[in-house]
């Protein structure tokens, strides 16, 4: 691993960087756009649960609520700029068949409560992940547009349950930056604030389902992909534990065999209760291993906490962020009966160098380099890089740093990497010791709320918080728990032990019911619902 002097060193040059960079961003962003136009229809605040129980018991019919949800994606999206593709006429033909098989009373509204839990709700889907008939180019500039040929398992398993897609969202390139902006659809902005990102590489999706243009989502998770747009955007985003949810139909993937434990799709949404329900659906055959349905007791259950990983790269964190999490803590103090503990983990200090180290040294990710998909075999670095510099490349930074990061990974030493691996066991341990099979951890999701865009280019270090439940494989979700005096979102996160997800998404549930959960983004119009 890196010496001390070489970590500060590192430092020192990022914070040169963010010296130069940062005045140019702040000039770039003086001006505050326009608001998003205020949320009229109620359908829209509805949960997805709430919408799916009164579709089936005819209090509504589904395309009365998918001709809301496409009302406002088309609303929000010239100043979100977060719909990469959609299939509005095929999806409203779908809701108008699920009210005709509803009216015909072929079955009980039992029977679909059981065998179709979603029936006629619509869901929104990262462009990453495939949805038959829609892009599915990962956020690249393709010379022949990519469209999926058919779903991703998840997409198919949430379809099997009634749900609807609609629409497909923006990612950067190959999901490789924590800024959702390509060279082929552009950039996507906050609802909060549109000068601020609402992070990535699942921003397309959080920017809607934020700004309640879709109820619930999927998303995918390499290094907090799902959760820090969900911490940019004030919904919940949980990263499940590995080997549940199905990766299949998602660009990239990879054949190493480490892929599928660092690497996750996701799910996102604006309400806590909808969390578990949607993930039985995703998790398909696996849902049963993970007792979603068994009923979380807190009382009891042992609650840890870290306000800081002890990293040369990690900044303190931000006043009202650090204020929100011990407020949170304190809530759960409460409501479970115990004394929290602060836990202080010296391996932590290493962990943005273990994950990233890790996932670097993954082979056959598909990326901009490879000879053919899926090849071990790769085009010359060097030379994409004169392209980029002579303004002759598609692509765009990210993936071309991804290619350079690989290189000097791969050239690490046996020795070193063992003993990465070996550090990042003893994280695991720590958890496991502390945890049980009844505790949940709570860290921050950033060191601040949403950035403006581009400034995460020199914050970049700061994700370390985010890594570190890739790299022990825990399920993990993120929290919206209030607001800043600026008026954005601060997120945190809840993980458990490997199989625990039903803890993490209790307490969501939790401090939902103390800290109100999603709050609408603000309009400058003066009527609100």
């Amino acid at each position: 691993m890196l010496s001390e002097c070489a970590k500060r060193l590192l430092w020192i040059l990022v914070w040169i960087a963010a010296v130069i960079a940062h005045p140019f961003v702040r000039l770039a962003n003086l001006r505050r756009p326009k608001s998003l136009p205020r949320i009229r229809n109620p359908l829209l605040l509805e949960r997805a649960t709430t919408l799916a129980h009164k579709i089936r018991t005819q209090q509504v019919t589904s395309e009365e609520v998918m001709r809301a949800f496409i009302a406002r994606t088309k609303e929000v999206q010239p100043q979100l700029n977060c719909v990469v593709d959609e299939r509005y006429e095929e999806a409203l033909q779908e809701a108008q068949q699920v009210d005709k098989f509803i009216r015909s009373g072929a079955k009980s509204v039992e029977q679909m409560e059981m065998e179709t839990p979603f029936l006629g709700v619509p869901f929104s889907v990262k462009e990453s992940i495939g949805v038959q008939g829609l892009s599915n180019t990962s956020g690249q500039k393709l010379r022949t547009k990519k469209i999926a040929a058919q779903d991703a398992r998840t997409v198919s398993l949430v379809r099997a349950a009634g749900g609807i897609p609609f629409v497909v969202t923006n990612t950067p390139e190959l999901c490789m930056c924590y800024e959702t902006d390509n060279n082929n659809t552009g950039r996507t902005n906050n609802p909060y604030d549109l000068r601020r990102s609402p992070g990535g590489s699942s921003g397309g999706e959080a920017a809607l389902l934020a700004s309640a243009g879709s109820v619930v989502g999927l998303a995918s998770d390499v290094g907090g992909s799902a959760r820090l747009p969900a911490a940019f955007t004030g919904i919940f985003g949980h990263k499940p534990s590995p080997g549940f949810v199905s990766n299949e139909g998602h660009c990239p993937s990879s054949s190493d065999p480490n892929w599928d434990r660092f690497f996750s799709v996701a799910l996102m949404g604006r309400y806590a209760e909808d969390l578990a329900p949607t993930l039985r659906v995703m998790a398909g055959e696996n849902a049963a291993a993970l007792n979603l349905q068994q009923k979380v007791d807190l009382k009891g259950m042992r609650v840890c906490y870290v306000e800081d990983d002890g990293a040369v790269f990690t900044r303190s964190l931000d006043p009202e962020v650090r204020s929100a999490l011990r407020k949170a803590v304190n809530h759960l103090e409460k409501s479970c009966g115990v004394k929290a503990e602060k836990l202080c983990i010296e391996e932590l200090k290493d962990i943005f160098e273990i994950a990233s180290t890790i996932l670097l040294k993954m082979n056959a990710v598909e990326c901009m380099f490879q000879v053919e998909p899926g090849s071990k075999e790769w085009k010359s670095v060097t030379w994409e890089w004169v392209r980029y510099f002579a303004c002759m490349s598609d692509y765009t930074f990210p993936p071309l740093l991804y290619g350079m990061l690989k290189r000097i990974a791969d050239k690490v030493s046996e020795e070193d990497f063992r003993e990465m691996v070996s550090c990042n066991q003893r994280i695991k341990n720590i958890f496991k010791e502390k945890l049980g099979e009844h505790g949940v951890v709570i860290f921050p999701s950033f060191t601040e709320p949403a950035l403006l865009h581009r400034e995460i280019y020199y914050k970049f270090l700061n994700v370390s918080y985010l890594v570190t439940f890739n790299a022990t494989e825990m399920p993990v979700t993120n929290c919206p728990v209030g607001m800043t005096a600026q008026g954005l979102p601060i997120g945190i996160q809840v993980a458990a032990n490997p199989l625990q997800d039903r803890l993490t998404i209790a307490v969501a549930e939790e401090l939902q019911k103390a800290f109100g959960g999603w709050v609408a983004p603000p309009s400058d119009e003066k009527e609100t619902v």
